[in-house]
């Protein structure tokens, strides 16, 4: 991904910020749509992803809006999901979206699954264990490539279960990274920068 290309990521998503969606009770598995509009622009505008992970795809509907970037781009989505039955259902529901050529689902401990996968990635969108973040983040930030961007979910509400992940990425000269809060749950957006 070029300079340029992160650079329009970052003002996309510093733009998101002034707007803010109620996150519905009845759903907090499911990402607000401002989120949702977060992802698709990133995978649109980081022309260049081909590979794509997503940690923890609960019922696919992340993975249904990353995959929609992706068919734009020719890209591909790896996502795992701990849950059996959920594992289950996200099958169902990538297949329902059209998306089971651009999708791959692995059901599965993630922590067991990455080190399965062949290759690097150019984006990752955690949405797993929170207190967990920072142990997969060491786990697959090696394997990204460099400008490759690696997305967390819930760094606002849930801060306190990952202090140590949050230190990692905003305390580090090999990537920059900002918190965006289209919903009260934050998204932090980080670029590897080498």
């Amino acid at each position: 991904m070029s300079e340029r290309a992160a650079a329009l990521i970052f003002a996309f998503a510093l733009g998101l910020t002034a707007s803010r969606v109620a996150p519905d009770a009845q759903s907090s598995s499911i990402l607000p749509p401002d989120v949702v509009k977060l992802l698709q622009a990133l995978m649109v505008a980081a022309s260049g992803v081909t590979r794509a992970l997503e940690i923890g795809g609960a019922l696919g509907y992340s993975a249904i809006w990353i995959g929609y970037g992706l068919r734009q781009t020719g890209g591909r989505l790896t996502t795992i999901e701990y849950d059996p039955g959920r594992a289950k259902l996200l099958v169902d529901h990538i297949r329902r979206a059209g998306l089971s050529d651009i999708v791959t689902v692995v059901p599965g401990d993630a922590f067991k699954e990455i080190p399965r996968l062949a290759g690097g990635f150019d984006f990752v969108f955690l949405d797993a264990w929170k207190r967990d973040y920072k142990r997969f983040f060491d786990l697959v930030f090696p394997r990204l490539v460099a400008r490759g961007l690696f997305l967390a979910h819930n760094v606002v509400n849930k801060q306190a279960e990952m202090r140590d992940f949050l230190g990692a990425i905003q305390n580090n000269p090999a990537m920059m990274t900002t918190v965006v809060s289209p919903s009260a749950e934050g998204v932090s957006v980080t670029l590897k920068l080498r």
